[in-house]
């Protein structure tokens, strides 16, 4: 690091965060940050009365989720600048045994507008895979199913699937500019008509937060998010369909009572 370089000061309130989980998610991101698509982590660390803080490098541009239109979403051409980028980082990142657990639009950070480079931050709650974590209080529209599955106490072993689940769901987001679903789970109207349809696997009739998105693309997505987690693909498989239109011809209607990301 240069003298003169800007940075990003990471900072973390020790009333908030065991020292612990800071030293973890210090060491782990400085692990994955040789990574041309995860955020650059510094060698230094230092602690103040109040704080835990760590440096990393500055992405001047923003994150993903500042650069989407609300109901509309971004370009399919950007969309798909920016889908390898991100498999690249969940790849490498699961072929160290590790899983994200937090992989989100406003988690992804651009080092310039167009989003020729962008790079994974945040990982605070990455952990080992085949480990065993509790049941979590909090539920986004990223949330897999099987974490919303189960009761108070029960445990779940960590697979990367768990990533590839918000990845689909990040890419539908970035696409649309609203999410597919405010959670995985049966009272959900628009999870519940995504779960028929999965069932059906009938490319030409899809619920209507669906249609916007191409017959190719949909596949895509079916495979992306699986609801058994060992029929998922990986991340790196949606390559497969970058050649192939996702935005579908005829838009549907606007699904106004789902939140846009920025809400």
């Amino acid at each position: 690091m240069s003298h003169s370089q800007i940075v990003a000061v990471k900072m973390q309130a020790k009333k908030k965060t065991p020292v612990d989980n800071f030293l973890l998610e210090y060491g782990i991101s400085l692990t994955l940050s040789c990574h041309p698509h995860i955020i650059q982590t510094h060698e230094i660390v230092f602690h103040t009365p109040k704080e835990f803080v760590f440096i990393q490098e500055l992405a001047p541009a923003g994150t993903l989720q500042s650069i989407i239109e609300p109901q509309v979403g971004m370009q399919e051409d950007m969309v798909k600048r920016c889908v390898p980028q991100i498999a690249s980082a969940l790849e490498f990142i699961h072929s160290r045994g590790m899983v994200h657990q937090d992989l989100k639009l406003d988690n992804i950070l651009l080092m310039d507008t167009e989003c020729h480079c962008i790079k994974l931050a945040d990982f605070g709650l990455t952990r080992l895979q085949s480990t065993y974590v509790p049941t979590v209080s909090w539920v986004n529209p990223y949330t897999a199913p099987e974490f919303l599955r189960r009761r108070p106490g029960d445990q779940l072993l960590l697979q990367s699937s768990l990533d590839v689940w918000s990845f689909g769901v990040l890419v539908f987001t970035a696409l649309n500019g609203f999410f597919p679903w405010r959670e995985a789970a049966g009272r959900d109207a628009n999870y519940t008509e995504f779960a028929w349809w999965q069932g059906r696997k009938d490319l030409s009739i899809v619920p209507q937060t669906w249609k916007k998105v191409s017959v190719e693309a949909r596949r895509m997505f079916l495979n992306l998010l699986a609801i058994n987690p060992s029929d998922r693909c990986s991340a790196m498989d949606i390559l497969n369909y970058l050649h192939l239109p996702w935005n579908a011809e005829e838009p549907s209607e606007h699904m106004a009572d789902i939140p846009s990301p920025h809400q």
